[in-house]
This record gives structure tokens, sequence and C-alpha cells, in this order.
């Protein structure tokens, strides 16, 4: 596979390819002298600040060392493309760093290899953004209403426990009754391992240049996701499981209408650190309290996919395979694609947009409805894959709530936000 560019990414103006001339400076002076050359001229004023990077390039294999000087070759010829952002110190030395992980040649893969060191020395991630304007008038305004919601008072968590409480143990004895089998019976571990890969191939190649444009992101810093992900069925249930379990369920359930939001009714304020610190004492009750609910709670979390807070650690995926109440079995494995995408979006997320969605008043809109949007968008692109495509039910829906932000906004911007941290560009402060 090589990278592309989707009909999103066409904005992008046209990049000059490395030039043959290259070769000609290496063969009349070495490689050293070509690469420390091409380093100071890519570095530009602060060329004298630092000790070149060639002491570490000496000891690299010739086929790397001809990646690099034909990668800065590449970026110079660009960098004017970059926009006002582009770094070209900090691009020479992570084309240094990422050198070993390279996958293509120059001259011989095409726009693989323009589009490869575009992507590791943050490029794309100067040059995708300055293509783009930040929301103004009657759509900021409107972005900023569902960001933050209106604050309230106090926060009541009585009214949150009668408006809450019994629609969450519904659910969650529907949900166990569509799950449970007659025989217990596990998903094949190296199926799910395959897939992971794949999926992480089709996302890095295959859905445009957003994704793979944070040069320091899961992408290109060696996250294997077929290493990581496992069965929901090894997830751990502890207080801290069964606490995040629930306060998840919550806001979602909390949040979701047609009763309309029983948090805000109940005055929870997500944006107030001592709402959130009540809500996770409620929340604690209702386990120590209620242990029925717990049993719910420790029923539901194989079932359930999850993943670490932060960018590493496992990615846990239902391994247990459902009863006929659930559905169709053949609906089973296209189920896995999208949750295995969907929590493989969760791993690509940039942490300055994640730490911003937390702190918005509806976290869930941009940390859960993003990504579905996101999920739904890959997964059409999917169709057309070799490996997925069989996998991709014929109807996707978007869930989440996330299709205003991107009216509003556009859905380069969405992305932008999303794997880049440019929040601004959904007008999330």
């Amino acid at each position: 596979m090589s990278l592309v560019k989707t009909k999103r990414d066409a904005a992008l103006a046209p990049v000059a390819g490395a030039g043959s001339g290259v070769d000609d400076l290496l063969a009349r002076q070495g490689v050293e002298e070509t690469f420390r050359s091409l380093e100071a001229r890519l570095r530009g004023e602060v060329a004298e600040q630092y000790p070149s990077r060639w002491i570490d390039v000496a000891g690299y294999e010739l086929p790397d060392q001809r990646w690099l000087v034909h990668g800065q070759d590449l970026l110079l010829r660009n960098a004017a493309a970059a926009g006002p952002e582009f770094d070209g110190a900090r691009a020479s030395s992570l084309l240094v760093d990422l050198a070993g992980g390279r996958r293509f040649d120059p001259g011989f893969s095409g726009d693989a290899f323009t589009y490869e060191i575009l992507a590791l020395s943050g490029w794309l991630e100067s040059a995708l953004p300055a293509a783009l304007r930040v929301p103004g008038g009657p759509a900021l305004t409107r972005l900023a209403e569902l960001y933050r919601p209106p604050a309230s008072a106090a926060f009541d968590p009585e009214a949150l426990t009668s408006a809450v409480l019994p629609a969450l143990t519904e659910r969650l004895i529907a949900e166990r009754g569509r799950w449970e089998a007659g025989t217990l019976e596990m998903e094949d571990p190296l199926w799910m391992e395959q897939l992971a890969r794949t999926l992480q191939a089709f996302v890095r190649d295959d859905t445009g240049l957003f994704a793979v444009a944070r040069a320091d992101g899961p992408l290109h810093d060696g996250f294997a996701y077929g290493e990581d992900v496992t069965g929901g069925s090894a997830r751990p249930d502890d207080d801290t499981t069964r606490l995040a379990f629930l306060r998840r369920q919550v806001h979602l359930i909390g949040r979701a209408a047609p009763g309309g939001s029983a948090l805000h009714t109940a005055g929870y304020d997500h944006t107030r650190a001592g709402h959130r610190e009540e809500l996770d004492e409620l929340l604690r009750s209702w386990l120590t309290g209620d242990p029925a609910l717990a049993g719910l709670v420790s029923e539901s979390l194989p079932r359930t996919p999850a993943h670490r807070d932060g960018h590493t650690g496992w990615i846990y995926v239902p391994d247990l395979l459902p009863g006929a109440a659930w559905g169709p079995r053949e609906a089973w494995r296209p189920y896995l694609c999208r949750t295995m995408l969907h929590e493989l979006l969760h791993r690509l997320a940039h942490p300055a947009y994640v730490d911003r969605a937390d702190r918005a008043g509806d976290p869930y809109l941009l940390l859960e409805g993003v990504v579905e949007l996101l999920t739904a968008e890959f997964l059409t692109m999917a169709r057309s894959h070799a490996e997925l495509g069989a996998l991709v039910p014929e109807d996707v829906p978007v869930g989440g709530g996330a299709g205003e932000i991107q009216d509003l906004a556009g859905p380069d911007n969405v992305k932008a936000a999303f794997f880049l941290g440019r929040t601004e560009f959904i007008g999330l402060p």
C-alpha cells in the first residue's frame, strides 16, 4: 500500500519530488558532506547553535543515509509550501530519529516516499492546517453552545439518581439479555490480532493525510495495534474499572434524548472539578449500596470495548461471542471490525484534543461522538479495501451527535483538531 490523498486533501498544494541532483552530490562529495550541507540549509538560522546530527547518521546503513539526504532535499524544495509553522530544524532531527523505521526508498516508490518524508518530518503537520480557516460568526457561537452548556449553580445528586439510575439498570439488564450465550465461545485471538494490524495499515495508508500528519504520533513511534489489542474477557474487574465504566454510562444516558439532559437538569457542570468529584462519589455509593448493580457492571465489562486513558496500554474489545438474541452470527465480525476501528482512533487522538475535550461541558460529544463520526467515514472508505471490504456492513450509521460540529466547522477542521490537536479549528478553546 502507499499513502494516498483523499478528495478532501486535494487543497494541499502540489508537492515537488526529490531531485536527481542529490545522487550527483553524493557521487561528487560523499554522504557526510552532502548530509551536512543539506542539514545546515534545512536548519536555517539555528544551524550553528546545535551540533550536526551526522555523529548519529555516520553509523547508519547506506540506504538509510541515502533516504535521509533525499528527504532533506525534498523538504528544501517544498519548505515554502509548508506553512508558517514549519520548523526545519525539528524536521531534520525527526528524519534522523525515524530513519530506522522508513518503509520506502527514493526513486523506487513514487509518491509513497514523498508522503512518508512529509509525514515523518512534520511538514504535513504544518501544511494541512495552513489551508484551513478558524470558524467565526454564527458557526462559532453555535459551537460554543455545544461545548459549554449553561452553567448550573448546584449539583443535586438525588435528582440525578432518580432520573438516571433506573434507566441505567434497565439498560444493563437488557444488554445482558442480548449477550447471554448458551455455550461459552471465544473469538479467535489470532484473527483479532491480524484485523488490528490490517486496520492500522489501512488508517495509515488509505484514509488521507491527516491521520499520519502528526510526526510524533503513534503511527510513527512504533505503536503496534496488533500487540496492544486484547480480549475484553481479560479486562480487570476492580473498583477503578467499575467506576470508569459507570461514569461513561451515566454521561451517555444522562445527556441522551428524548428525556433531555438529566445531568444538566440535576445541575451537573462537567467544567467544575468539584462536580466531577461529587459525581464519582455518587457512583461509588451506587456500586457499594446496590450489589445487583455492581453485578451487572461486572458482567458488562468483558462485553464493553475500552482503552486506558493516555496513549499506551491495553485496548480491550469484546472476545466472547454473543447469544442468538444479540443478532445474526454473520454480523459479529463486522461489529468487531467497527469496534476495533473505533478504539484505534481513540489511540490516535492528539493529547491536546483529549485534554481540551475532557474540560468541555459535554466531553463525550467530543471524546465519543467525533470518534464515531470518523469511524463511519473511514468504514465507508474501507468498502473498496481488499481485506476489510467484506467486513463493512451495507449501512454505516453515524452516531454520537458530532455531525453538527462537522457541518459547522468542516470535515478537515475536525481532523485537524482530532489528529493534530488544533482545536481552534472547531472553535474549542
